[in-house]
């Protein structure tokens, strides 16, 4: 297992901070994204929440679903897995996602903390282990749906910040990120991207987010 100095999680309103070693603050990649994705984006989400009455319940409802997936997960690849302490759907998607998890290898880190002085943002990896024999970053989605690929573009973004971060710490690149999705619908699906093709777009985002909060 990968060992390096963590950041501090913050709990803050304003979404995910993180306290390096040295004191600094940095946003989350999955902060910087929200903040900086598309007006039509941003007035979707507004206008689900203006119209779905039940909008917090079913957000909550979603986190917990997610959060107890994940930790599935990570009992499974830790080989401490019990399920008597999880609801029945995160184990559903996780029984579902189960043939995908035999792709991996060789783990690296669960639920590592990183951040990039160069980037000036911080973030938490699902998983960094080898899929197909490839280091890669992997992450894990729960979802209502099946979705396409053009919905997961910012999970594209968000895993390619990882691998630059564990990058800039460990010295060694990581070419793949994976993202394994399971719906309520009973599909999964596997998305494999190469970082390099993220990167460019990743640091735009980034340097968009930095220049508009200075404003």
């Amino acid at each position: 297992m990968l060992k390096i100095r963590e950041p501090e999680l913050l709990d803050r309103e304003d979404g995910h901070w993180y306290k390096t070693k040295f004191d600094q603050i940095y946003p989350s990649i999955s902060t910087i994204l929200s903040a900086t994705s598309s007006d039509t984006k941003q007035n979707s989400l507004k206008s689900w929440r203006e119209n779905e009455p039940a909008h917090e319940y079913i957000t909550a409802q979603a986190q917990d679903i997610g959060t107890q997936s994940h930790k599935i997960i990570e009992d499974y690849l830790s080989k401490s897995l019990s399920l008597d302490e999880f609801d029945l759907l995160p184990i559903a998607h996780f029984n579902n996602l189960k043939p995908y998890l035999e792709n991996i290898s060789n783990v690296t880190s669960i639920e590592q903390r990183m951040y990039s002085d160069k980037l000036k943002v911080a973030g938490t990896s699902d998983l960094i282990a080898e899929y197909d024999g490839e280091l890669s970053i992997i992450d894990y989605k729960t979802k209502r749906k099946p979705q396409v690929d053009e919905y997961m573009y910012e999970y594209y973004l968000q895993t390619t910040c990882y691998a630059q971060m564990f990058q800039e710490v460990t010295g060694r690149k990581i070419n793949q990120v994976v993202i394994l999705v399971s719906s309520e619908k009973n599909t999964r699906q596997e998305f494999i991207k190469t970082c390099d093709d993220y990167i460019e777009p990743l640091y735009e985002r980034i340097e968009k987010y930095y220049l508009t909060s200075l404003n």
